[in-house]
């Protein structure tokens, strides 16, 4: 009996089934958040928000919390006339982070001609995007946002 699995001319083209296989998921599941899903890893964001991310309207923009407190929740910033954000701890803010790791005052959110930028109010913990502590920094479609222990993931469509 032959051990299929030391075949080497099996293993390749298993692994070439496979890669062939995940191409045809992708190709068959294109939408408007693809350039999001190029930008992380599936572990990193569970299936229900990706899908939730393909029903938001064209024209839309915001935060989603994919890690930390309240999975899923969505902070949309477009469609308002608000041309700032704020995100902390403290009740006035228009983004409240209930923990500990959040200052009170931390970051804002602003809207601007080229689309949005996060600036860290001064934070004791910082603000980080795409895992790069940031004192302000212009945000593109599917760039990771780590305030505390929430990480969102910034979606504009």
């Amino acid at each position: 009996m032959k051990d299929l699995n030391n075949n080497p001319s099996n293993n390749r083209e298993s692994i070439e089934a496979r890669e062939t296989k995940d191409k045809d998921i992708k190709n068959t599941d294109q939408f408007k958040t693809e350039s999001i899903e190029g930008k992380i890893e599936s572990a990193e964001v569970c299936g229900d928000i990706l899908e939730d991310l393909k029903k938001i309207p064209e024209g839309r923009a915001g935060i989603i919390v994919i890690k930390g407190p309240n999975v899923g929740e969505k902070f949309f910033l477009s469609n308002i006339d608000k041309k700032e954000f704020r995100i902390g701890r403290s009740p006035d803010s228009d983004i409240l982070l209930d923990d500990i790791t959040v200052s009170r005052r931390h970051a804002v959110l602003e809207k601007h001609k080229e689309g949005y930028r996060i600036s860290d109010l001064g934070s004791l913990n910082g603000s980080y995007v795409n895992g790069k502590r940031v004192e302000n920094s212009v945000l593109n479609n599917g760039d990771k946002i780590q305030i505390g222990k929430y990480v969102f993931l910034f979606f504009s469509h």
